[in-house]
């Protein structure tokens, strides 16, 4: 997402990262791995359940979940993925942005 932001910006769409990891690690992490958006840190993992993305203990730990939700705050596209790298193309989700 990171290499794509500013063509989100360009079509007024924002990108925020949840991370289910408390603040001193999620800081941690954004100073060795800085991107152009907001991440928050989400310990107790309640935004993660208030959207139905799990948490498998035998899959690399937390899934990737992914939303487009619109400007009247209806979820467009969801996709929570069974591993860390299944997220659709930023492209894809360009597009479906770029639709709305």
């Amino acid at each position: 997402m990171a290499d794509h932001y500013l063509d989100f910006q360009a079509i007024r769409a924002e990108v925020v990262a949840i991370a289910p990891h408390a603040q001193g690690l999620v800081q941690s992490y954004l100073q060795e791995t800085p991107i152009p958006f907001q991440c928050l840190p989400d310990p107790d993992r309640k935004v993660f359940n208030l959207y139905g993305v799990p948490a498998r203990v035998f899959s690399l730990g937390q899934r990737p979940g992914v939303f487009v939700i619109d400007s009247d705050q209806v979820i467009r596209v969801k996709h929570v993925g069974s591993q860390q790298w299944n997220i659709p193309h930023p492209k894809k989700l360009l597009d479906i942005c770029r639709g709305l």
